[in-house]
């Protein structure tokens, strides 16, 4: 499994407090298990020997499970634009990591950071101002999958580049709210290393 693939989901596990298996695949145990995942690809969520894949049904229906999902139906429509958003974003996110050439992976970086960050940085920062609850949280009055999504993002972005999210402020700091809380900071702490 992709180590931004596996975040969000056991993310959503670690703030609920709920116990989890986390199975990962070796690259070498890879070309066996591929073609007994129902779409060739991970994650893979097993619930009472049921399946669910796609990253994004996956996070959600763990969302609406843990109540990580919004108090409404508005609530859950902006917390959805929020994980879309940054899914599609993700994409371009990840490009560079298979890059091997360092020139040409440090311009890649360059680019996504100088030309596709600050529009979606601009968004998350206007849906954050938006919110009125004043909670600190990007929808609504508590955690949800968005904040995680957030979290994940920006520990992606990290990865990427030391500096790349430092003049976005308010985003720097919901992550810093959610990788505060406790079960969050404890499953940072101890989670399983998995190499890009």
């Amino acid at each position: 499994m992709e180590k931004d693939e596996e975040k969000l989901l056991v993310f959503a596990f670690a703030a609920a407090g709920v116990k989890f298996e986390d199975n990962r695949v070796e690259q070498s145990d890879w070309p066996t298990l591929k073609p007994k995942t129902p779409l060739g690809f991970l994650p893979v969520l097993e619930v009472n020997g049921k399946e669910l894949t796609q990253k994004l049904v996956v996070d959600r229906y763990l969302a609406g499970q843990f109540g990580l999902f919004g108090s409404n139906d508005m609530e859950k429509a902006k917390i959805d634009e929020v994980m879309t958003t940054i899914a599609d974003f993700t994409v371009d996110c990840t490009k560079p990591v298979f890059i091997k050439e360092e020139a040409a992976k440090a311009e890649a970086v360059k680019s996504i950071v100088d030309t596709k960050l600050p529009a979606i940085m601009a968004y998350l920062e206007k849906a954050l101002d938006a919110n009125q609850t004043n909670s600190g949280f990007i929808v609504g009055g508590k955690l949800s999958v968005a904040d995680l999504t957030i979290f994940f993002f920006v520990d992606t972005l990290s990865n990427l580049s030391s500096t790349a999210i430092d003049k976005y402020t308010k985003i720097k700091d919901l992550s810093a709210k959610v990788g505060a809380i406790n079960s969050i900071a404890t499953y940072v702490a101890n989670r399983k290393k998995t190499p890009f």
